[in-house]
């Protein structure tokens, strides 16, 4: 990183467009943002303004790192900030193999989450037209989308969006330097909006789909007593149509963006209901619940318990899954649903402990009769000390609390037998058997005795 920096500086110190600022100053130091190792457009005007002057228009792209309101709470800043540094890592590596020598790649402003990216016109010429730009445009925007799908972790890349857009910088005058510089900038980050905007509509268009033709389907995963080597319930797992969206998280958060979360949640828990017809009584039926829900009339009119008798099954074999993960802004109004729900026989979960910022409190408000371990903590727990102190601990505490503690993800037998000596009775994961049509049989063999 260092002799990036120094390279840096002692290129722009020697052309002469440092424009008086030291290069051991402290100024310095707020203009090359260490997280990225990458300068800062302020820091580059000087080199600007000499491109510009030797070719009367430049090309700029932006490149806008969004993330949702899911991706605020599940990446936390630690890990947004290494979602940050890992996109401009891939910038660089970009331009060594798709842009020219010449062009150079910033950020905005220390630690920001806006890269810049600016295009120095072919060679012998003096001009660069906006087709152009927008060539190049959109050939980074389909490297940025394959750094996403084949780079980005699962739950990284359900929560963030990489937006890249463009404009054409012109030699101008009568205007300000400066404010010519950040008035390109403006309109390139404004393209980029649009872009998202556009996303969101397309977005709007597949979930009005998928609701109009009701496009869900419901598959089952057995939760496994790993002491008593059997099947004591069922998750049911939404699957959508593949041409309308890259998984559930990106289809909840286009109903939420458009108001529509309680239908599409009506939609999945009926789905979910009407394919678990046949679940032995002794059998639970783990459903997920978004929090939004809670002021769903639905959930406590005659309608659902009507469905639940018309398939057979019981409120007291329902499991109503919260997920850690998703904002309760109104513990006030979950607790009074909960105990409404309570009250008829439905029992309660708290999901994906130890993804998100809200376990402790969820679990204070909700008490649930079920906590389920994340994943992530899950995998290859028998080779992370610490992943093994947390869940050894929150085995302990559901004990204590008479709080059954549910693994999940558990993919290798090795996996299995840690969270056996943790104190982990029960578990689900592709180990045992993958979501299918009600109800795949589970293997039970690598249990060990």
């Amino acid at each position: 990183m260092q002799s990036r920096r120094k390279k840096l500086m002692k290129d722009l110190k020697d052309r002469g467009e440092l424009r008086g600022i030291s290069t051991a100053g402290a100024l310095t130091d707020l203009l090359y943002d260490e997280l990225t190792d990458l300068p800062t457009v302020p820091l580059l005007l000087g080199r600007i303004r000499r491109m510009l002057k030797a070719s009367h228009q430049l090309g700029l792209l932006s490149v806008s790192v969004l993330q949702n309101e899911r991706g605020e709470q599940t990446l936390g800043w630690q890990g947004y900030e290494s979602l940050v540094r890992g996109v401009a890592s891939f910038l660089v590596d970009l331009k060594k193999v798709a842009l020219r020598r010449d062009d150079f790649i910033s950020e905005v402003m220390i630690s920001g989450n806006a890269f810049v990216i600016l295009l120095s016109p072919p060679r012998g010429e003096q001009s660069i037209s906006y087709p152009d730009i927008d060539k190049v445009r959109c050939r980074v925007a389909l490297q940025m989308e394959r750094y996403v799908r084949d780079q980005l972790p699962a739950e990284v890349k359900e929560t963030v969006g990489l937006y890249v857009g463009c404009t054409v910088l012109t030699q101008d005058p009568t205007m300000r330097f400066e404010r010519l510089v950040y008035s390109a900038l403006e309109q390139a980050f404004t393209d980029s909006l649009l872009q998202r905007k556009k996303e969101q509509r397309d977005a709007t268009v597949r979930l009005r789909t998928v609701l109009r033709a009701e496009a869900l389907r419901a598959v089952y995963q057995p939760v496994i007593d790993l002491l008593e080597k059997r099947v004591v319930g069922y998750e049911a797992l939404i699957r959508i149509p593949d041409n309308s969206f890259p998984g559930p998280d990106q289809l909840f958060q286009a109903a939420y963006d458009n108001d529509s979360v309680w239908k599409l949640d009506r939609l999945c828990r009926e789905r979910a209901i009407r394919g678990a017809q046949g679940l032995k009584e002794d059998e639970l039926l783990f459903l997920n619940l978004e929090p939004d829900s809670i002021h769903d009339p639905s959930l406590r009119s005659e309608t659902t318990f009507a469905l639940l008798r018309d398939m057979g099954l019981k409120p007291a074999q329902v499991v109503l899954e919260m997920t850690e993960h998703s904002a309760v802004r109104d513990f006030t109004a979950l607790r009074q649903l909960l105990n409404y729900l309570q009250f008829h026989g439905f029992r309660l979960a708290v999901d994906d402990v130890g993804s998100g910022y809200s376990g402790l409190k969820s679990i204070a408000e909700i008490k649930p009769d079920f906590i389920k371990i994340d994943m992530a903590l899950i995998r290859d727990i028998h080779q992370h000390p610490i992943k093994q102190d947390l869940t050894g601990t929150i085995a302990r505490f559901s004990i204590s609390s008479g709080i059954t503690l549910i693994a999940e993800g558990v993919e290798t037998s090795e996996e299995l037998r840690c969270l056996q000596t943790l104190g982990v009775r029960y578990a689900q994961g592709f180990l045992f058997a993958r979501p299918g049509p009600p109800f795949p049989e589970a293997d039970l063999s690598g249990i060990d005795d």
